[in-house]
């Protein structure tokens, strides 16, 4: 009963200190995220030459009170970014690690509910979506970085998408 107690103590004491080490971080990030913003407009996440065309980057933002995952991809050399989570249920699309792509490389697939997206519009073509898009993120490319932003308005509906 007394190695129970403290045992309890124990998991609690430790998950205290990591929820105060993941405020933490939050609210470092979004600092650093608020300064890069005033200056670049959105967060920088890539140099143009670090995504060759047909090729996706994942990276984070934080909007709001929300840390979400996103990625850009490079579309027949044009950029678009969206929030990583396919519009059928709130599941990363690329569930398989970096695996965003068909086979053919034609559109971005959801691995978990086999949605197809098209890379340029993120508009779902095909699966149990069909008809809704993805969340698209402001993309912006200055001096050479890509400069992707928080989307615009209403942000209630990331409450389901961030961590």
């Amino acid at each position: 009963m007394e190695l129970t107690l403290y045992a309890s103590a124990l998991f609690l004491g430790v998950y205290l200190v990591a929820l105060a080490v993941r405020r933490f971080r939050f609210r470092r990030d979004r600092m650093r995220m608020a300064r890069e913003a005033a200056s670049s407009g959105g967060k920088v996440v890539a140099a143009v030459g670090e995504v060759p065309a047909g090729t996706v980057k994942k990276f984070w933002l934080i909007c709001g009170s929300y840390r979400i995952d996103c990625f850009v991809v490079n579309h027949r050399g044009q950029f678009h970014a969206y929030i990583n989570s396919c519009r059928h249920m709130v599941t990363p699309l690329d569930f398989v690690r970096y695996q965003f792509f068909t086979e053919d490389g034609r559109h971005l697939m959801c691995a978990t509910h086999g949605a197809l997206y098209e890379p340029d519009t993120g508009l779902c073509v095909d699966g149990p979506c069909k008809g809704l898009s993805l969340h698209a993120l402001p993309v912006v490319v200055d001096r050479g970085e890509i400069v992707v932003g928080c989307p615009a308005g209403d942000l209630s509906f990331l409450r389901e998408m961030a961590d």
